[in-house]
């Protein structure tokens, strides 16, 4: 039945279906928590209080609330709570439609929607532009998508509810707080496990050669920018002109992920097949 709710919500997110603030910002999570950080930063509560109210309190009421209720009911609202943590827009409509953008030859919309989706402040003129938002799309996906469902994979919706709202707590807060370092430790393995996929469903020597001197670090940053571009497995005569070679690109890294996504959920499966 779990594979049922994932897939209705995969299926779901891909439905343009004009959903609100709540469900497709950026910080839908992160504004649930405002008002618990701002208490503890008033009352100079450490980040530990802040935390156990924050993210460990409302994972203990979720796992009661699942289990007091009926199993027909507790899977609606499994999806309805997976389809909120992964937002309604996934990052490969992003990717669509940045493309799209490109197909239009608009460079300005395609420089203003790679800001609005993945933060990139710089310009298509700069050099490097096309690798800096391949890899904030790939992070993108690697702390979203893939790390949530991994632990809905591993643990169930408590597992990506407890991922996401220390991941939102972590943005909160300063370099180093506890949350980071406990968001460093939660994506360290999904972040390995995406690399993997991308060497089979990709250039397996692409994704790995430079990688490998990150395998071990505890910031996955370094380790996915590595596999930038290399692990797109791109031609080798890669367009001179920006807008063709932003489009190949940017293709091959929409084809990859999704590629990368069919493994996860082929693997997921099989987990939930052999150990549950």
């Amino acid at each position: 039945m779990n594979l049922f709710v994932l897939l209705l919500v995969l299926a779901v997110r891909r439905l343009d279906i004009g959903w609100t603030k709540s469900w497709v910002a950026e910080d839908r999570v992160q504004r649930r928590l405002v008002s618990v950080v701002a208490w503890g930063r008033d009352k100079n509560k450490s980040q530990s209080v802040v935390w156990l109210l924050a993210v460990l309190v409302p994972v203990l009421v979720w796992v009661w609330l699942r289990a007091a209720l009926p199993s027909g009911l507790g899977y609606v609202v499994d999806a309805v709570l997976l389809l909120w943590l992964l937002g309604a827009e996934s990052e490969f409509r992003y990717l669509t439609s940045l493309i799209q953008r490109i197909r239009m030859r608009d460079i300005a919309q395609l420089e203003a929607q790679a800001k609005l989706h993945f933060g990139i402040e710089a310009t298509s003129e700069d050099e490097g532009y096309l690798n800096q938002l391949s890899h904030r799309a790939l992070m993108k996906s690697a702390e979203g998508t893939f790390a949530v469902l991994f632990w809905f994979f591993l643990c169930g919706t408590w597992g990506s509810l407890l991922y996401a709202l220390n991941y939102a707590l972590a943005q909160s807060f300063e370099r180093g707080s506890l949350p980071e370092l406990l968001h460093k430790l939660l994506v360290w393995l999904p972040q390995r496990l995406l690399l993997v996929a991308m060497a089979l469903a990709g250039s397996f020597r692409g994704a790995t050669d430079k990688s490998a001197p990150y395998w071990w670090q505890l910031d996955g940053q370094a380790l996915l920018l590595a596999a930038i571009p290399d692990g797109l497995d791109l031609p080798r005569d890669m367009p001179a002109a920006f807008l063709e070679r932003a489009k190949v690109q940017l293709i091959a890294l929409e084809g990859l992920l999704n590629r990368c996504l069919a493994l996860w959920l082929i693997v997921g499966v099989l987990w939930w097949v052999l150990f549950s």
